[in-house]
């Protein structure tokens, strides 16, 4: 990275992906797992972790791993067995979809009605 980006293949666009120098620097600043115990204060808000179970991307033990570190009381991990990175088809839309409106009804927004997914 000696020109302060990497370009990778995408397995999801013809364009390639785009590394940069300032995300890998942030990422570095934000290592949240590394040390961390479980029920350290890395977060006490309502969590919802969605994952899909074929992302050849992500492995979804990381989102169980999260979800053991985090203090959070109100949290839940939601694992799609077909689903793959992106979470792109109409049902993994959805669910994610419902996740944004109930977190948004938690936090008392306006917003929760219109997260709801269209297709529902």
């Amino acid at each position: 990275m000696t020109q302060g980006r990497l370009e990778q293949p995408s397995e999801y666009s013809a364009e390639p992906y785009v590394i940069t120098r300032a995300l890998i620097e942030d990422g570095r600043r934000h290592l949240l797992l590394q040390g961390a115990t479980a029920g350290q204060s890395i977060s006490t808000c309502p969590v919802r972790l969605l994952h899909g179970m074929e992302d050849p991307d992500v492995p979804y033990r990381h989102s169980l791993r999260l979800a053991e570190k985090l203090a959070a009381r109100d949290l839940r991990v939601t694992l799609v067995k077909d689903g793959d990175h992106r979470l792109s088809r109409p049902e993994d839309l959805a669910l994610l979809c419902d996740a944004v409106a109930e977190l948004a009804q938690l936090a008392q927004l306006p917003a929760a009605s219109s997260a709801r997914s269209p297709s529902r």
